[in-house]
């Protein structure tokens, strides 16, 4: 389901009237949202427990019976062809706007900064499209307490702008083979201009404003020890003015009215069928 919809984000903090393209992801409707990396000790699941809008949010959760099983994402890439870019105007030059709401339970017992982490999958060709062997693939990472949430608020929603925060960098494919580049007080625009480099021994990459921006990605785990319950909602992304999409998590497609006799079941709880 897409819309246009103006809201007022003085609901959560103060801004001016934003106005982007809705799209309603629930179980039914997923929109290319799917759930990745799922271990065993983690969960990710549209729920109804903690609503942000209207009757749902996603859920994470962890435990920790088994180091390293403790991790679940969910995902939406939008580049899906082979051989061209779908999506040639969403770049990393071309970001104006990040955003995401996260919620952290306060039964949580894992480290107090842990919560849903940000992150947009890449994809860098080089300058050269038809040469693979300087491609690098690898994900722009947002966690708070690279920016400042140390001790972040639980049990309440928090909805920070963080276009202009600090990202770290996972490379999964580049000539120099994959990891972490320990670099985490760069911005975007660092990475676009100034190049930033990790420990002896990371990899080296050289992102611009022309690096293609593919696909979402929300998560939690792993290797983060003891459990975790939290919840994320209103991811938004804008590239340059028009193109701004605000990716609104739900577990029912329309209004839930239990007295309707046709019915279906999402997540346990009843649902109108999509029209």
């Amino acid at each position: 389901m897409n819309k246009t919809c103006l809201l007022l984000s003085s609901l959560l903090f103060s801004h001016t009237l934003l106005a982007f393209d809705e799209v309603l992801v629930t179980p039914n409707h997923p929109q290319g949202w799917e759930a990745v990396n799922v271990r065993e000790d983690g969960l990710v699941e549209h729920s109804k427990i903690q609503p942000l809008f209207g009757d749902g949010s996603l859920l994470f959760a962890t435990i920790t019976e088994t180091n390293g099983q403790d991790k679940a994402d969910y995902q939406y890439l939008w580049q899906q062809s082979a051989d061209v870019i779908d999506f040639p105007n969403r770049t990393l030059g071309s970001i104006s706007h990040l955003s995401y709401a996260w919620y952290r339970d306060s039964t949580s017992t894992t480290t107090a900064h842990f919560l849903p982490v940000y992150r947009l999958s890449f994809y860098d060709d080089g300058g050269t499209p038809t040469d693979a062997s300087d491609d690098v693939l690898g994900l722009l990472i947002w966690e708070g307490v690279y920016n400042g949430f140390n001790t972040p608020a639980e049990d309440s929603w928090v909805w920070p702008d963080i276009t202009n925060d600090h990202f770290w960098v996972f490379v999964s494919q580049s000539a120099q083979g994959s990891g972490v580049i320990e670099n985490y007080g760069s911005t975007l625009n660092d990475w676009i201009n100034g190049t930033p480099v990790g420990q002896p021994g990371n990899p080296v990459i050289d992102l611009s404003a022309n690096t293609f921006i593919t696909g979402l990605n929300l998560g939690v785990g792993s290797g983060w020890g003891n459990t975790f319950l939290g919840y994320a909602d209103a991811v938004r992304i804008r590239f340059g003015s028009t193109d701004d999409t605000l990716y609104n998590f739900e577990v029912c497609d329309v209004t839930p009215v239990n007295t309707d006799p046709d019915l279906i079941f999402a997540n346990d709880f009843e649902c109108y069928k999509a029209p």
